[in-house]
């Protein structure tokens, strides 16, 4: 038989896309065991449409934070498995059942999915946000094993999620990075992770530039500060190996070109000029795969706003070392 399933949503604020998600997860076959809502001190009616769509609602007094949040739902869970995902996501009505088939094999501890390519918001940010996070992840199916646990879609066995001590809660405000730091400390105690391409969600998010540019500097600097902590140990990471070397090959780029026009030099204007068609062709397999579901126009587009992009990203890098090197771990 089957073992269960308890669905855990931290929601703040939520009001807006929460009914979705609920009735999503309600329309499953077969249904999870229970599905608890989390509101992390919801200053809308969160809690209210939680309880209204049937959830098993956890109310915190004030915002702890999206790591915090998952942790009080997961310690009150009665499912084998726990469940994890947002409260702005639409999961297909199979869900449940993939996450069971997947955990059918003992050997198997967890499960992620991915974003699907289609969601309800045509505007290029949201298209380009969604395709990139896609893109991304799927680079890892078929793989034996993964270092990843994007809760956004993503299952664990409840006993171990417990053992491993759950969600780092240094991690503080809305999910960026505490779901990356559980998959590293899954990776580094031999965990078995898996990614099931079929399990696709769709997220309801709107995104605008301003959002793709603040959430890519947040993360950014998380996931630097991350790695400067956990020095020496297994690291896993989503971002794809030519992504970052485009940080530093667009910084060059920049000094080039500001140099040529400081200095009225033509050899380093064309240098600037080689660098910026090596960062094109370093990032040339996501402009493909942009083109390919989205069209060359997209993906034209797309080109012209990587570097500023790639640039906020590598602001908070440098972010994430200034912070460090004044005692900053989180």
């Amino acid at each position: 038989m089957p073992e269960t399933v308890s669905v855990i949503i931290p929601a703040y604020n939520a009001a807006r896309t929460l009914p979705q998600t609920l009735a999503a997860l309600r329309a499953a076959i077969p249904p999870p065991l229970e599905i608890i809502v989390v509101d992390d001190g919801s200053t809308d009616e969160t809690a209210r449409v939680a309880a209204e769509g049937g959830a098993r609602v956890v109310r915190l007094e004030k915002n702890i934070g999206a790591a915090a949040a998952k942790n009080r739902g997961a310690a009150i869970a009665r499912g084998a498995i726990l469940f994890f995902t947002d409260a702005d996501i639409a999961a297909p009505p199979d869900a449940i059942a993939l996450i069971q088939n997947a955990l059918r094999d003992a050997s198997t501890d967890g499960v992620v999915g991915l974003l699907d390519e289609n969601i309800p918001h045509a505007n290029w940010a949201s298209q380009y946000k969604n395709l990139w996070m896609n893109f991304t992840y799927a680079r890892f199916v078929g793989a034996e094993r993964i270092g990843l646990f994007y809760t956004s879609v993503a299952a664990i066995r409840r006993d171990l999620f417990l053992q491993l001590g759950g969600f780092d809660e240094n991690y503080r405000g809305a999910s960026i990075a505490e779901d990356t730091e559980f998959g590293q400390r899954a990776w580094g105690a031999g965990i078995n992770i898996i990614l099931e391409p079929k399990l696709r969600v769709v997220h309801l998010k709107q995104y605008t530039l301003a959002n793709v540019l603040r959430e890519d500097f947040k993360r950014a600097r998380a996931l630097t500060l991350m790695r400067l902590r956990k020095r020496g140990e297994p690291f896993f990471t989503s971002v794809p190996s030519f992504y970052q070397l485009a940080v530093p090959t667009i910084y060059l780029t920049g000094i080039l070109g500001f140099a040529a026009l400081v200095l009225r030099n033509f050899t380093l204007g064309i240098a600037a000029f080689v660098g910026l068609g090596a960062f094109w062709a370093l990032n040339f397999a996501l402009f493909n795969f942009l083109a390919q579901k989205r069209g060359l126009r997209f993906a034209l587009r797309a080109a012209l706003f990587l570097p500023l992009d790639v640039l906020v990203v590598g602001l908070g890098m440098l972010r994430a070392f200034f912070d460090f090197a004044r005692g900053k771990r989180y």
